[in-house]
């Protein structure tokens, strides 16, 4: 992505190398997700990632049953192979996502309108069997103002290592339509609204954190 061309899902390139530029510490996520998966994987069950953009964590996950990733970018999505489905289409399309017994977001839902994200939530739950986890990661922001300019302020820091200043502001100004984002509270009580009861925190770099819930 040069630094005029504006940032959109459906036309970047090299994303996955992009999203570890731009989330500190992604790596650690990712590798934190597929150990935990194994808790909660079996067979006879599926396992989806919404919004799975390239596929390569839902590759990593050590599943012998049925994968599905889903993503609405067509530029991002691999073929589908072998027990693994790909699948180009809204997550607001979906009335339910089948027998599962890991589902993953992984910033995804940041970039769902904000009153479509409870429903979305709600078949999350109720998709999953007994015993299974719901995998929420999500940018969000800080309840108070003075920290939140501290930790975007660092967050900056960290992306001039890998962007021009003049990169970052365009990419802002190119997600600020279209990513909103919500304070930690706030996706926890759209979470306990949804029916998870049961959840913690795993990891958590500057405004990026990620949650572990079992139903």
């Amino acid at each position: 992505m040069s630094s005029t061309e504006p940032f959109s899902f459906e036309t970047i390139d090299n994303f996955d190398e992009h999203i570890a530029q731009s989330i500190p510490n992604y790596h650690t996520l990712t590798e934190a997700i597929c150990d935990l998966s194994t808790y909660f994987m079996t067979e006879d069950t599926q396992v989806i990632d919404l919004g799975c953009s390239t596929g390569k964590l839902l590759e990593r996950l050590p599943h012998r049953g049925k994968k599905i990733g889903i993503d609405i970018a067509d530029n991002l999505l691999p073929e589908s192979h072998d027990e693994t489905l790909y699948v180009r289409k809204d997550l607001r399309a979906f009335n339910g996502f089948g027998k599962s017994s890991l589902i993953l977001s992984v910033f995804t839902l940041q970039f769902i309108p904000y009153e479509d994200r409870p429903n979305i939530l709600s078949i999350i739950h109720e998709s999953l069997v007994e015993g299974g986890a719901f995998i929420w990661a999500e940018k969000v922001r800080e309840e108070s103002g003075e920290l939140e300019q501290v930790i975007n302020g660092a967050h900056y820091d960290f992306k001039r290592k890998a962007f021009t200043a003049e990169e970052i502001l365009n990419k802002e100004r190119d997600l600020r339509p279209i990513m909103k984002v919500n304070s930690s509270v706030r996706n926890q009580i759209l979470a306990e609204n949804a029916g998870f009861t049961v959840g913690t925190m795993f990891w958590k770099f500057f405004n990026f954190e990620a949650w572990i819930y079992i139903k």
